[in-house]
């Protein structure tokens, strides 16, 4: 793992708390443990951004379960950052599953084992490196492209069809002098020095789920 990587580990039993806390360090972890959903939730809103790490949930706790705390990780933007895995007793393993196909990892059925647990740890720190770097990029994009002028935002969006000069020109209204000084800006703006990588660009941002509207005035 690397430096800033932690573990964050929520269960409300003390005993399996402290049991696999004194494992995953033992294995040479960062750990921090909770004893409830809303304590870990508030040390998350109070963490510096980026959270970096994992979250280990138990999957049923009171006042909070782990399937709710799964989800209000999702809705804090955490859900394709900080991988997350279950520790799910029999009777909780169709909850666990039905969080894996909303962004958890994997889940543990106890009694969870080290041989069990600590590869899938393993397993998550690699893949919460890979997702950190995609949330970056990501987040640059939408940056890049929240720095448009509807009017650039526009031209972009017609210039990533292969669309020619005129044609834009016809169909936004304006003269095809505009367009290009419009297609300057978009390139400066963006980091693209062609059509092809604008459109490259364009297929990244709504891949991520970024909003490309062009609604509004035209600066």
């Amino acid at each position: 793992m690397t430096n800033n990587q932690t573990i964050y580990l929520c269960d409300d039993d003390a005993g399996v708390r402290e049991g696999l806390t004194y494992l995953l360090k033992k294995a040479g972890f960062r750990v921090i443990a909770y004893g409830s959903g809303p304590e870990l939730l508030a040390a998350v809103d109070a963490a510096p951004k980026p959270v970096r790490g994992l979250f280990v949930l138990d999957g049923r706790m009171d006042p909070m379960s782990g399937t709710v705390v799964h989800e209000h990780l999702r809705a804090k933007g955490l859900g394709n950052r900080n991988p997350v895995i279950f520790l799910s007793g029999h009777g909780d393993i169709p909850a666990a599953v039905s969080a894996m196909e909303k962004g958890a990892l994997s889940f543990v059925e106890k009694p969870h084992t080290e041989e069990k647990l600590l590869p899938l740890i393993l397993q998550a720190l690699e893949l919460e490196e890979k997702w950190q770097v995609a949330a970056r990029r990501r987040d640059f994009l939408r940056s890049m492209w929240e720095s448009l002028t509807v009017r650039q935002r526009q031209i972009a969006l017609h210039k990533a069809e292969g669309e020619l000069t005129k044609v834009t020109s016809d169909q936004l209204g304006i003269s095809d002098r505009m367009v290009e000084e419009h297609w300057v800006k978009v390139r400066d703006k963006l980091g693209v020095d062609t059509v092809a990588a604008l459109a490259t660009t364009i297929a990244e941002l709504r891949s991520s789920g970024a909003d490309l509207s062009v609604d509004g005035g035209l600066p």
